[in-house]
């Protein structure tokens, strides 16, 4: 059996995020650990590198032990990969809440895996709705700025070499459409 602990670095064994409360509480069960991991949360960095290296060393049959559940995952995106990674690891996550794993009754589970997967599906459903958003207002900024476009050098030297000759001669000279000709003749002309 392994233990798990996350939290702050704080030393106060009154404050149940700190590392030194869980420890404590894991003592006092009296269980003789194979090793403990241990994951220091500070400022915004809640990665937890020592329960993959624990993920990466458990047997199929295996338990970790934890004071609080919610100390495995900070999201449900974690969540959803930690039920699956127990799973596939055919493993038991232990605490005095609830027991996580394949020799239970499965049906908690899979509620929990459901409702992780539920909310996965909807936070990827806003961010290709906010992806969505972000190109309708860009189509939306060019099609209004399409008809105010710069007018460079070049295309006044078209206008004068336009204005000097006909539109054939021009289109031959600069490889452009008639079309094109003339919608740069009238922008230039309603300045």
């Amino acid at each position: 059996m392994y233990a798990y602990v996350a939290g702050t670095t704080n030393n106060d064994i009154n404050d149940e995020g700190s590392i030194a409360c869980q420890i404590n509480f894991l003592k006092q069960t009296n269980v003789d650990y194979d090793a403990y991991f241990i994951d220091t949360f500070s400022g915004l960095c809640q990665a937890r590198f020592q329960l993959q290296k624990l993920l990466m060393i458990v047997k199929p049959g295996d338990m970790i032990d934890v004071m609080d559940v919610s100390n495995l995952t900070s999201n449900t995106r974690e969540l959803c990969c930690l039920l699956n990674e127990i799973e596939d690891l055919q493993i038991t996550i232990f605490s005095d809440e609830l027991e996580m794993g394949m020799s239970n009754s499965r049906e908690p589970y899979y509620v929990a895996k459901m409702l992780c997967r539920a909310d996965m599906v909807t936070m990827m459903q806003q961010a290709l709705n906010c992806k969505k958003m972000c190109h309708l207002t860009h189509q939306i900024n060019v099609r209004k700025n399409k008809g105010n476009k710069q007018i460079t050098q070049k295309d006044y030297e078209v206008y004068k070499m336009l204005m000097n000759s006909d539109y054939k001669t021009t289109q031959q000279a600069t490889g452009l459409s008639r079309s094109t000709l003339y919608r740069l003749k009238k922008r230039i002309q309603q300045q």
